[in-house]
């Protein structure tokens, strides 16, 4: 088959007129500088929105926001001071108190001179602030309350700032730690490991201050006085007891003259050169004196 020039010049020109067409199609739909502009604005704008809302997030956790309405917390501590005629008893049913009501015994002491002044029990108790009014109330009825208190502190805004505080130490600490793990020089390294003991040492001492104070409002403090209301003892004793009472102090008398006694026998015994060397010159000049005395008058007799 043979193929005309005019034929292949035609068919030539028709595919120049494709590639051209194709050509011009692709460059229509390709954007342009300005719209590729336009199109990439709202991407960049979106990456500084997120940048900046995620900095802005690490802004307000690091710095805490003050919840002016916070709910009290309270520290309350009472005192009871109540007059009873057994005061055992008392006790015992303290200790069942406590029990019924979860509460611990911190302090107890026991003063009885029924001599003097009547018997009187002091204790100290806690319990949960929950059950507090319960075990006041249960305390009032073993006797006659002569004096009660209670007091009671909010302390919501130090709780509040030592939990701030204690937070952004964590995140100091965590800071630190990202820093550590990353390689550098031996100085930097040494520096940052001083830093992270110094926060971790404040970290521990806040958290303790803390814990304290979250257990002082968890539980409730009550100074407790059992004053026993029994007549005192009579001062008078039998004749058995006064002849032993003057035989002890007549034998601790006896025991006190004796040592005294002894006391100065070892002092006379240690000075005796010296009362001697005294006793001595006295002689010889009482001696002198009487020679002296008889030579005179017998010159007046001659």
């Amino acid at each position: 088959m043979t193929i005309k020039p005019a034929s292949l010049n035609f068919r030539l020109a028709a595919v120049a007129g494709l590639l051209s067409l194709a050509a011009l199609v692709g460059c229509s739909s390709a954007p342009t500088g300005t719209e590729m502009a336009t199109q990439e604005a709202p991407v960049s704008e979106a990456a500084d929105s997120s940048v900046s809302a995620e900095s802005a997030g690490d802004r307000s956790s690091s710095i805490p926001t003050p919840n002016l309405q916070h709910s009290p917390q309270l520290i309350k501590n009472a005192s009871l001071r109540i007059e009873l005629a057994n005061v055992e008893e008392a006790v015992q049913a303290i200790s069942s108190i406590l029990a019924d009501n979860q509460g611990d015994l911190l302090f107890l002491s026991d003063q009885e001179n029924q001599v003097t002044q009547p018997r009187q029990v002091s204790l100290q108790i806690r319990v949960p602030q929950g059950n507090l009014d319960n075990t006041l109330e249960a305390l009032r009825n073993l006797g006659n309350v002569a004096e009660q208190s209670i007091a009671a502190e909010d302390v919501a805004a130090q709780l509040v700032d030592l939990q701030a505080r204690v937070r952004n130490l964590r995140k100091s600490e965590e800071a630190l730690l990202e820093i550590m793990e990353r390689s550098g020089s031996i100085p930097d390294v040494l520096e940052v490991s001083r830093e992270l003991s110094t926060i971790r040492e404040t970290i521990e001492r806040q958290d303790a201050q803390l814990k304290a104070l979250q257990s002082r409002v968890a539980y409730s403090t009550i100074s407790l006085s059992l004053i026993s209301t029994q007549p005192l003892a009579t001062t008078t004793s039998p004749v058995g007891e006064t002849l032993n009472q003057t035989w002890q102090t007549a034998t601790s008398s006896a025991k006190t003259v004796g040592v005294s006694l002894l006391q100065l026998t070892l002092w006379l015994l240690v000075f005796s050169p010296y009362i001697g060397l005294l006793v001595l010159g006295g002689w010889a000049g009482q001696r002198y004196r009487r020679r002296h005395q008889s030579a005179a008058e017998q010159t007046d007799a001659a």
